[in-house]
């Protein structure tokens, strides 16, 4: 059996205790409840009938943890229990509780399923500073953070925290329905979900002898995609490096023509992907950027920045066609969409008191310093490069399977372009865009292997609307937009790109021939 298990984390007197008890208190009293001390505080442990307790030193840890972790495995043995909540010694560096917990006897007796890092201090910098790599392996390896600080501070803490762990959920005190919520909610990971689908898709092809064919088909897409994703993850992280958000911000006029202009202007020349727009769309309106302008750059950047230009043209053996159309269309799209926020201009834009999320920090144990050395900012941008990577690869994977399987699956769909009436396959490819969010950088490989099976029109819907909106970005602005904006935004994209996308295919593609 194993015993799914939440780890707390934290500086002493940081109020782990206290946020024990409660989670003991109000959420889980009906529970059988195991909780293990490393490190104890001021605060006693709440007591009652399901809840016992284990308490280690840190002397014990540091010199005997393999003989602390058998005792631990040998008491969930003899007693097991629904949850084990462990509170980890605040001085201790994480890796020795992974040495511990994640590997030898305990690795199959408990199953680690959330870390929350717990802060209380106004001058949380300067204690992670104090700390070192202890405190920043423990924020590392967070999955969320509580921050016992006023209201007004949190936003100061939580990019602290940022610097550190960029994927790190943080609330506050304030926000103990939202941080509840997090913390019962367990999600299905996209990784086990594509495996899944690959499995019966693989059961599937090997049946029908199909399966040497869509490796090879699947193998050749992705090693072309995979180096304009290089590039794109390089050039962006590289730009949150070495240009700053304010510096952005300040250089955007507030003349309504001249703001689009420039909108379009910086996003040809800071080719950030659609996931670093977002970061950058949302400082332009704290700054008072008109929203209209702010808008059109967050749409147009992913879609006509240089590496996406490269990408194309090399996915489409050089047709300057696919080239000007996706262009073209991207900005009239993203200018016409900024346009109508001139009309009728949305009363609250930003939420008021935002659960609060990453996004604008970067690099993994890199914490805000006056090293301001340029060995220093590159290794900021390779670490922020790197989790990009990952991140985005997840999702081109899942879009080379899915356009593998198009093709091999329905070769007669293929062959014949499926019949679907133009106006349909446009919906269709932008629907698929959304779904598939794949990165604006080497989403063109993927559209190149459906060539056979819509026609150039539909593909332009792809093209054009993915890197506008799609899944992820719509996860992103839910962290700091209000809902009544997002559902405008992604109406009024959907819409404006399916009319001018429509129209484009109707009229012939603009005599394209792919």
């Amino acid at each position: 059996m194993v015993t799914p298990a939440w780890v707390v984390t934290g500086f002493l007197d940081s109020g782990k205790t206290t946020l024990i008890n409660r989670l003991i208190r109000e959420e889980l009293s009906e529970q059988e409840v195991l909780v293990i001390q490393f490190e104890r505080g001021d605060t006693p442990l709440a007591e009652g009938e399901g809840v016992r307790s284990l308490y280690y030193s840190k002397a014990e840890i540091e010199e005997s943890p393999y003989a602390v972790a058998d005792s631990i495995c040998e008491e969930i043995q003899k007693d097991p229990a629904e949850l084990i909540l462990i509170e980890w010694n605040g001085m201790e560096h994480f890796h020795r509780f992974e040495e511990m917990f994640l590997q030898f006897h305990l690795k199959p007796a408990i199953h680690v399923e959330k870390v929350i890092y717990v802060g209380d201090e106004k001058e949380l910098k300067h204690k992670i500073t104090d700390s070192g790599l202890i405190s920043m392996s423990q924020i590392a390896a967070g999955n969320l953070a509580y921050l016992r600080v006023e209201e007004e501070k949190a936003e100061l803490s939580a990019r602290e925290l940022f610097q550190i762990n960029p994927d790190i959920h943080v609330f506050t005190e304030g926000k103990w329905d939202r941080f509840k919520k997090k913390m019962f909610q367990y999600e299905v990971k996209s990784q086990i979900l594509l495996l899944l689908v690959a499995a019966a898709a693989i059961f599937y092809l090997t049946a029908n002898s199909y399966l040497g064919s869509f490796v090879t088909l699947f193998l050749g897409v992705f090693l072309q995609a995979v180096p304009f994703l290089v590039i794109g993850v390089l050039l962006s992280s590289a730009i949150q490096v070495y240009v700053s958000a304010d510096w952005i911000r300040s250089k955007f006029p507030k003349n309504v023509v001249f703001g689009q202009l420039f909108a379009i202007v910086a996003g040809f020349c800071l080719p950030v992907c659609d996931c670093a727009s977002i970061p950058v769309f949302k400082g332009l309106v704290k700054k008072g950027v008109p929203l209209s302008a702010a808008v059109t750059f967050m749409l147009v950047s992913p879609v006509i920045n240089p590496v996406v230009i490269l990408s194309t043209w090399y996915a489409f053996n050089g047709n300057l066609k696919i080239i000007a159309a996706r262009c073209g269309l991207g900005v009239l799209c993203a200018v016409l969409t900024g346009l109508t926020y001139l009309i009728s201009p949305p009363q609250k834009v930003l939420l008021t008191d935002p659960a609060i999320q990453g996004g604008e920090g970067y690099g993994d144990y890199v914490i805000s310093t006056s090293d301001d050395s340029k060995a220093a900012r590159f290794f900021q941008m390779m670490g922020h490069a790197q989790n990009e990577f990952f991140k985005v690869g997840t999702y081109l994977l899942t879009g080379i399977f899915v356009s593998t399987v198009l093709q091999e699956v329905w070769p007669g769909m293929t062959r014949s372009g499926g019949g679907i009436p133009i106006l349909a396959s446009v919906a269709f490819m932008m629907a698929m865009a959304f779904i598939l969010s794949l990165c604006s950088s080497s989403d063109a490989v993927v559209a190149r292997t459906m060539a056979g099976v819509f026609p150039a029109g539909a593909l332009m819907g792809f093209l054009v609307f993915g890197p506008m909106m799609d899944l992820k970005n719509g996860a992103m602005l839910l962290g700091g937009f209000e809902k009544k904006f997002i559902v405008r935004l992604f109406v009024t994209t959907f819409l404006i790109c399916f009319g001018v996308v429509g129209i484009f295919a109707i009229l012939g593609s603009g005599g394209i021939r792919i």
